[in-house]
């Protein structure tokens, strides 16, 4: 065909639609593509070889599998003499057990518990194959007699006190070959079982704001001859990533007698305090576990608690004038961390963000102690507008910022 013969095209750009990488407001994802799945297995042994369960989608070289949110426990049993078998199963287990150290009781929840029956001797046609495949897809939730919690991750913690107390999430997947029908698990059966590890991926639902400008006086923040004012702004939504800085800022402001007494035991610009240092902030976890039990009578308190530090902030100073400190800086979680808190039965795991002023006991009176407690919750995973979400929280906001919790403290 010749050239000349195609019809003329000018473009009209004023009718052309306009894209952008985030939805608009009346628009919304309609499919997200899936997380892309290790390629490699998992397999585990019986003491005598006869039995073997292998578990797909693995990281290579891993010693303990790993599941995520929604994720299937899949593979394959694979049996070396499967003549004379009534029975071949796979079972999926999960348990909180709250173990009393000095007593030796034990309380146990039972998160999931799914038998999968792969074979049975006269059910099933033909004779037993010597591979069977299995597909076992996880529970998001769980309930008591009380609620439905989600699903809690593998975790481990020890609560020391009298009495003190053991706290273990823990999931195993066993495969099951039996002479009998009716064989009970141990019993007349051969067996092969390994703990996974259960990690749901969480993500939170927008980014960090970008970094607050100079602070002086905030709205809000009015002295008094009396008081000086503290606000320890957080980005609004209170949802970190565990693997990334959190960012802060801290604001004072009163009269300058006051914070000329509170100066020398806060940080400089370089962030060295000009006396001892008095101050600090830190990320805190809270494992609480209810202990009540049938002797003891209702409306009695029966939590017991441990704290510890599992990240720490650096501090150094924005700004300053006759009236008004501001401060800035970052916290970081420990890289041991892994998890963030959850609630599942009577095991609360809850994080917080907590600033203390604490002068020597000489200036106590002038100052006095300070200190401010955010909660927050801490995600396995940063946000992103592309990535696969298994789980967000909270819901999304239009104008993520930072927003202040005040406290005020006496100087007198």
């Amino acid at each position: 065909m010749s050239t000349l013969s195609l019809p003329s095209y000018t473009p009209d750009h004023n009718h052309s639609p306009a894209y952008s990488a985030e939805p608009q407001q009346y628009e919304r994802r309609l499919l997200v593509p899936p997380r892309q799945r290790p390629s490699s297995e998992f397999v585990k042994q019986s003491r005598s070889g006869e039995l073997s369960l292998r578990l797909a989608a693995q990281v290579d070289g891993v010693t303990t599998p790993m599941y995520a949110l929604r994720e299937l426990v899949e593979g394959t049993v694979e049996i070396a003499k499967p003549d004379g078998l009534a029975y071949v199963a796979v079972k999926v287990e999960g348990f909180l057990k709250l173990k009393e150290i000095a007593e030796g009781g034990t309380t146990t929840v039972v998160l999931c518990n799914e038998t999968i029956t792969l074979w049975r001797k006269g059910v099933d046609p033909g004779p037993c194959p010597s591979s069977l495949p299995f597909s076992a897809p996880l529970p998001t939730t769980f309930a008591d007699e009380k609620t439905t919690y989600s699903l809690p991750p593998t975790y481990e913690a020890h609560l020391t006190g009298l009495p003190g107390f053991t706290v273990n999430v823990d999931y195993s997947v066993t495969a099951i070959a039996s002479k009998t029908k009716n064989s009970v698990l141990g019993i007349g059966a051969t067996t092969v079982s390994t703990p996974f590890i259960y990690y749901p991926r969480t993500r939170p639902s927008s980014p960090l704001p970008p970094p607050l400008e100079q602070l002086t006086a905030q709205p809000g923040l009015r002295e008094t001859h009396e008081r000086a004012i503290s606000a320890l702004y957080l980005p609004k939504s209170q949802v970190f990533c565990m693997n990334r800085p959190i960012p802060f800022h801290i604001a004072f402001v009163g009269s300058a007698m006051s914070l000329a007494t509170l100066l020398p035991y806060m940080p400089s610009r370089s962030g060295q305090a000009l006396g001892k240092p008095c101050t600090r902030i830190q990320i805190l976890r809270q494992s609480t576990v209810d202990v009540k039990n049938d002797y003891i009578p209702n409306g009695t308190k029966t939590e017991m608690w441990r704290t510890s530090k599992i990240g720490e902030g650096t501090i150094h100073r924005t700004g300053d004038g006759p009236e008004w400190l501001t401060f800035a800086g970052e916290l970081k979680v420990n890289p041991e961390v892994t998890i963030g808190g959850f609630k599942a039965g009577g095991l609360w795991v809850k994080d917080c963000v907590v600033l203390t002023i604490m002068p020597p006991d000489a200036l106590k009176g002038p100052i006095g102690d300070m200190r401010l407690v955010v909660p927050i919750r801490l995600v396995t995973h940063p946000w992103t507008a592309e990535a696969y979400v298994e789980h967000v929280s909270p819901a999304p906001s239009e104008n993520e910022t930072y927003e202040p919790s005040d406290l005020a403290y006496l100087a007198e």
